[in-house]
């Protein structure tokens, strides 16, 4: 399995597009067959197909994670149709309007070949497989995100700060106050009445 050397963050392309293996995402083996008395190229070939599978989707949810955490901008030059040159072009207006829908189709594509990690680097079909892998990885991460903000704890209110009296002045209802006797509770609360008159 081909690892990435290095990372380019590029304002242009999605910031690990340039040096992204291309034969990682395409679930391309670089062993091969060898005759007799050949040693394997590295540890790698060693591996059982299932841990193959794991180091690369392990490998795949790294890039992923790396890729998800940079901003995202996107040239609008560099998702223009290329000028063409010395073409006819019809005046049907249907020829016109097929047309069109041919170059929207196509500026959404090498739009999503810039959000998706290694799609310039990918052809069509290959980009589209790998943008619906991306979306589901970004799926789990939001409802992980959305699971740990239901469960984090909510801070009780009430318990500990200070509760206004009549007077305006301010008595701490602690623990220690709730386990006094009622008797000496409405004493305590005359005191500090009568204290702050």
């Amino acid at each position: 399995m081909i690892l990435p050397s290095s990372l380019s963050f590029n304002s242009n392309n999605n910031p690990i597009q340039d040096q992204f293996p291309r034969d990682f995402l395409s679930n391309q083996s670089s062993s091969r067959w060898r005759g007799p008395g050949e040693l394997p190229d590295t540890a790698n070939d060693y591996a059982t197909p299932s841990q193959k599978k794991s180091s690369m989707e392990a490998m795949r949810e790294m890039i992923y994670r790396i890729a998800a955490m940079q901003p995202i901008h996107i040239d609008p030059e560099s998702v223009k149709a290329p000028k063409r040159r010395n073409v006819k072009i019809s005046k049907d207006p249907q020829s016109v309007a097929a047309r069109h829908r041919r170059e929207r189709i196509s500026e959404r594509i090498r739009i999503l070949q810039r959000l998706v990690p290694g799609g310039t680097k990918m052809d069509t079909a290959s980009m589209l497989d790998e943008a619906i892998h991306y979306v589901k990885f970004l799926k789990t991460q939001v409802q992980s995100l959305e699971r740990a903000e239901a469960n984090r704890p909510t801070t009780a209110t009430g318990i500990g700060f200070p509760v206004a009296m009549t007077s305006g002045s301010y008595f701490p209802m602690g623990k220690e106050y709730h386990q006094q006797p009622a008797h000496r509770r409405h004493h305590h609360q005359s005191v500090q009445h009568y204290g702050d008159v």
